[in-house]
């Protein structure tokens, strides 16, 4: 941790602004929150020591004493942040919760670091590392950079660390890959503004500088030039007197050019010496240094003050003056001294340009200089001419140090130590004059930099990590939104797949083009595939539509538009075994709608058992039905006969007993025909034979065939034939439609009371025919519709149901009327009575065969 936290700290203070204490992003205190929410307290100290060695590497002018309490408040802000998020932001390592995430950031960010940047920045004012105007700068900067650094990093470190690993993993590409990316583009975008800013500001100062320098270097031109014009003078009349001297230079102007004074010294021979005027009175220096050789001042203007002191001085005499001259002599140009501090106090330097009688320049120091004539002397106080040539410009921007490089000593000296984020402001120049190399430099003043200072690149940095905050508290809640749905998928797949798997009936899941997704065991079971073998594999593999008994189709295999007609209806069908046999199956079919595909799920019920059973309870009743035929017979015959009064007059409760045996062997037989009619029908073993039937004939002869059953219950048969069918008839089986009405006809004469009416009746519908049988009965309940065509239903199925029957008329009846093209329904009203309905088509009466 503590590797991390210093280098994460140094780079960020690459970011820095000034005065360099406080940087715009700050990772390390993020780690420490991170890790610390991680591991626990324990990383505190780690913490405190991490921020005390980087505090005191990277920071000029800090104690230990100052380091160490930078060290406690960034300590004490952590332990804070942690803090308050255990205690109110439910805080789990998952972060998949907003409350968790927004809790977070905003209670380890923002509200946390106010006291460590706080109490820091404070301090450094109270030490007096940055002043009283820098306070509120130095403390929005520190507290934005740690909020960011929270913000920002603590998510990173959550990625790397966090457990769940398999919540966190996942995140490097949703979460951690755009905020790295989002935030080196915002600091490739700071580094383009700072440079372009600091580009702008140096070239706006380098331009200022040269203007300085071409202004410094053309004054130093113009007195050259003056001094040239004084040496072409003395070449014209060397006899020029110090009146005449005085004269020529009494319009110049000294004020601009820092020019002190112009002097001519002449170069004297022991013969000269004698020869001057009795006013000029030759001295050296130093009195006590006998005199060698002269070059004594024998013309001169007066300075400001009227000193005419110079008059006479041998400059000769003094070592600076001395190696200047002979440097002019010896190069026949003009050269330079250092600093020289003159009687007045004011440094100056002394500028001398060697005049030669005709054709003696070059002379040597062997030769004796016997062409030398003298030089004339330009007194140049630097200061004057540093304000001269600075007149023009804003002072305040810049400091100005002009130095001799060879000795090292300043003729202008302004220098100041610049703080780092300032170097490159920092410009020099280096010319040769006058036999010396010398240095202008240029730097910065502290009004130049705050008027350029890189705020508004500090704005871009800081608004742009704003926005990578909050992209990446953004994708922290998405990110922990799919987390917890995609946990919560997980988790229901879990135990479906547990529950599919574990299943007892076989399941399939199909996709939209009929391709099997997914089976579980069981259907591998019943089938005798492999479960890899069925997926992708078409539906059509394992099942198909049952073969209908009646008309004797083949098999066909299962179609998904069927599939998709079938859902929400259980239905019976064909399964294909892998080796060939067709298996019963019961199929109960869903759909289910994702957001890019439509799922089936198929459950599957094996039907074999109970085909089984049902095949050995038909034989049972088959065979009982066939074998109570016989006997059946015998005994309606002979109780019938015993009835008409073959074996003579009976008594009459003998005769009432016989009546009762002889209805309930009438019943009986009844019902062991419909069993039988029930068995052929199942088995598609019963034959229809159609024919052109009449409406109103057979309607009159259902009548006459139930007339004396409705006697029995005093009930009225009616029959309402107004309708004219024309020239149109029925095309079926006549005697199974007469078995359909009369089950109908016998069913209303029960349930209707006594002396009531059962009325029948068709009417012609388009090319369809409606048979009316309506009874003035109870009524049918609704919720016994859908049950009412089943085997053996009754609305009253108790022993003491006052109606008696088996229950299976009208699924026989449902069954003829469906074999017939027809449809079966009915109309009831609970008290009113009901009313049973039977739908043909229609056909022309001279119609043979309608199929």
């Amino acid at each position: 941790m503590v590797v991390s936290y210093l280098l994460l700290g140094t780079a960020a203070l690459n970011l820095a602004i000034a005065p360099a204490f406080a940087t715009a992003l700050f990772p390390p205190i993020g780690v420490a929150v991170a890790l610390t929410l991680l591991w626990g307290n324990r990383t505190l100290a780690a913490v405190w020591l991490s921020a005390l060695l980087l505090d005191f590497s990277t920071t000029n002018g800090h104690t230990w004493w100052i380091s160490a309490v930078i060290a406690t408040n960034s300590c004490l802000s952590v332990a804070l942040a942690v803090t308050l998020v255990r205690r109110y932001a439910s805080f789990h390592p998952a972060l998949t919760f907003e409350r968790s995430i927004i809790g977070l950031m905003l209670l380890a960010g923002p509200v946390s670091c106010l006291l460590g940047s706080s109490l820091s920045v404070l301090l450094l004012v109270q030490t007096g590392h940055i002043s009283a105007d820098q306070l509120v700068l130095t403390w929005l900067t520190w507290w934005v950079g740690d909020a960011l650094g929270v913000t920002l990093f603590v998510p990173l470190v959550f990625v790397v660390l966090a457990k769940p690993r398999s919540i966190w993993r996942p995140r490097f590409l949703t979460l951690a890959l755009p905020m790295l990316i989002s935030m080196a583009l915002v600091t490739s975008l700071y580094s383009r503004v700072l440079l372009q800013h600091q580009e702008s500001t140096q070239q706006q100062f380098f331009e200022q500088a040269k203007q300085v320098s071409s202004s410094f270097q053309f004054r130093l031109s113009r007195v050259i030039q003056q001094m040239q014009a004084l040496e072409r003078l003395l070449a014209l009349n060397p006899q020029l007197t110090q009146q005449q001297f005085a004269d020529f230079l009494l319009d110049y102007n000294w004020a601009d050019s820092g020019v002190l004074a112009f002097d001519y010294l002449q170069w004297l021979s022991p013969e000269q010496q004698a020869q001057l005027p009795a006013a000029i009175q030759l001295r050296n220096f130093q009195q006590d240094t006998p005199p060698t050789s002269y070059a004594a001042v024998t013309l001169l203007t007066a300075t400001a003050s009227g000193d005419t002191s110079r008059l006479g001085l041998n400059m000769w005499s003094e070592k600076q003056q001395q190696d200047a001259l002979d440097y002019a002599v010896v190069s026949g140009k003009i050269s330079m001294t250092t600093p020289v501090r003159l009687q007045t106090g004011e440094s100056a330097v002394l500028l001398f340009l060697p005049r030669f009688k005709p054709a003696s320049s070059g002379l040597t120091e062997e030769s004796g200089w016997p062409g030398l004539s003298g030089f004339i002397c330009a007194v140049l106080s630097t200061d004057l001419l540093v304000d001269s040539s600075l007149k023009q410009f804003d002072h305040s921007n810049f400091h100005l140090t002009i130095t001799e490089l060879a000795s090292h000593q300043p003729f202008h000296n302004e220098a100041l130590t610049l703080p780092d984020y300032a170097h490159y402001l920092d410009w020099n120049q280096i010319w040769s004059f006058a036999g010396r190399s010398v240095e202008l430099r240029l730097q910065p003043s502290k009004a130049f930099l705050d008027r350029h200072s890189a705020l508004y690149s500090w704005y871009v940095l800081a608004g742009g990590l704003v926005l990578c905050s909050l992209l990446g508290i953004f994708l922290l809640i998405l990110t922990g939104r799919s987390a917890r749905t995609e946990h919560l998928i997980a988790q229901r797949t879990k135990e479906l797949s547990s529950i599919l798997d574990n299943a007892n009936e076989s399941i399939i899941i199909v996709d939209q083009q009929g391709l099997i997704e997914r089976v579980n065991k069981e259907t591998s079971a019943l089938f005798g595939y492999e479960v890899d073998e069925l997926l992708k594999a078409p539906v059509s593999k394992l099942l198909a539509i049952l073969p209908d008994h009646r008309n004797h189709q083949l098999l066909q295999p299962l179609q998904l538009d069927q599939l998709q007609a079938w859902v929400g209806q259980t239905r019976e069908l064909t399964g294909l075994h892998q080796n060939g046999e067709q298996l019963p199956l019961e199929i109960g079919l869903s759909r289910v709608d994702l957001a890019d595909k439509h799922l089936f799920t198929l459950m599957l019920h094996d039907l074999r058992e109970r085909k089984k059973v049902e095949r050995m309870k038909s034989e049972f009743i088959s065979t009982v039905s066939h074998e109570l035929r016989t006997p059946l017979t015998s005994i309606k015959g002979s109780l019938g006969l015993l009835v008409g009064g073959v074996a003579g007059p009976l008594p009459a409760q003998a005769s009432q007993l016989l009546q009762i045996a002889k209805m309930n062997t009438d019943r009986l037989t009844r019902l062991v025909n419909d069993i039988l009619d029930i068995e052929k029908l199942e088995f598609g073993q019963l034959k229809l034979q159609p024919a052109e039937t009449d409406i109103a004939a057979v309607m009159q002869e259902a009548l006459q065939q139930n007339q004396a059953y409705a006697e029995q219950y005093q009930v009225r048969l009616t029959f309402n034939g107004d309708a004219d069918p024309g020239h149109y008839c029925l095309y079926l089986d006549k005697f199974r439609l007469l078995q359909v009405l009369s089950n109908l006809i016998s069913n209303a004469v029960k349930f209707s009371p006594i002396q009531a009416e059962v009325q029948l009746g068709y009417q012609i519908v388009g090319q369809f025919v409606e048979l009316r049988v309506q009874d003035q009965g109870c009524g049918i309940a609704e919720s016994f519709r859908s049950k009412i065509f089943d085997k053996f239903a009754q609305a009253d199925s108790s022993d003491s149901r006052n109606n008696q029957g088996s229950g299976l008329g009208l699924n026989i009846s449902k069954t003829l009327v469906e074999m017939m093209q027809g449809r079966i329904d009915f109309e009831s009203e609970i008290g009113a009575g009901t009313t049973f309905i039977l739908y043909f088509p229609l056909y022309p009466a001279t119609h043979a065969n309608p199929s």
